[in-house]
């Protein structure tokens, strides 16, 4: 069974023997939706497809426990990725972070999405308060790069989902994704971070699945560059917020 009929995929997971209990909380990705309603120019999958249906959602809840309990693990680590998740509406989270509660309990579980929040809404929020989920979402710094990057309007939708979360005392971090074009413009993005308070990862812009070369890549050595003037920012402003990717 393939990702889009399953929807659900585990992300890579530390080895340990029979006689060693699994020290790190495995980690394992859950893909409710595979629509997108942005269409980012740097995008390296697809984003029309399927929403993952109820019983499918009971499956891959069955099967991060199995492996939980095959493996001694009494934590696990769930993001919510896509696609856009969102767009499988609240009835599949509601069922799926309460699944996750009732197998293990509210401590046992880190959760976290990965969205671009433009269809969070207070009942969404609320759920994620309630259950305690962590919030990512991507922009790539201010309103004219992101926009240049992902089309005319996703700054706006995105931070107008940023601004509704942490109303609702939710913590919002990104991901920023650098290309050619916007590489030699990270003091921008950095500072733009650094004014609005919002933690960040650095992302390089990448080929796209379906094969060639995107325009939009930002090959190895340059990313490399970007994370050493990034780094020597960071030191300077470290106590102001914080850069997962170097952390």
């Amino acid at each position: 069974m393939n990702l889009a009929e399953l929807n659900v995929a585990q992300a890579p997971m530390p080895t340990s023997s029979q006689d060693a209990p699994v020290r790190t909380a495995p980690a394992f990705m859950l893909v409710p939706s595979l629509a997108c309603p942005a269409e980012c120019r740097y995008c390296f999958g697809p984003h029309r497809g399927t929403i993952m249906s109820p019983p499918v959602a009971e499956e891959g809840l069955d099967f991060i426990a199995r492996v939980a309990a095959d493996t001694g693990a009494k934590k696990v680590k769930v993001i919510f990725h896509g696609g856009e998740l969102l767009v499988a509406g609240h009835a599949l989270f509601r069922q799926c972070l309460e699944g996750l509660r009732d197998r293990f309990g509210s401590r046992g579980c880190k959760v976290s999405i990965q969205s671009n929040l433009w269809l969070l809404d207070d009942e969404f929020c609320r759920l994620f308060v309630e259950h305690g989920v962590e919030v990512g979402t991507s922009l790539d710094g201010p309103e004219p790069i992101t926009d240049a990057q992902r089309g005319p309007g996703y700054f706006g939708r995105t931070m107008a989902g940023i601004r509704r979360a942490q109303a609702h005392g939710l913590h919002v971090g990104c991901i920023a994704t650098f290309t050619p074009d916007s590489a030699p413009r990270w003091r921008e993005v950095f500072d733009f971070f650094r004014s609005e308070r919002l933690n960040f990862s650095i992302h390089p812009a990448v080929s796209p699945l379906r094969g060639g070369v995107s325009p939009y890549r930002l090959p190895p050595e340059a990313y490399c560059a970007l994370l050493r003037k990034m780094l020597d920012a960071y030191l300077v402003h470290r106590r102001e917020l914080a850069i997962e990717s170097l952390d």
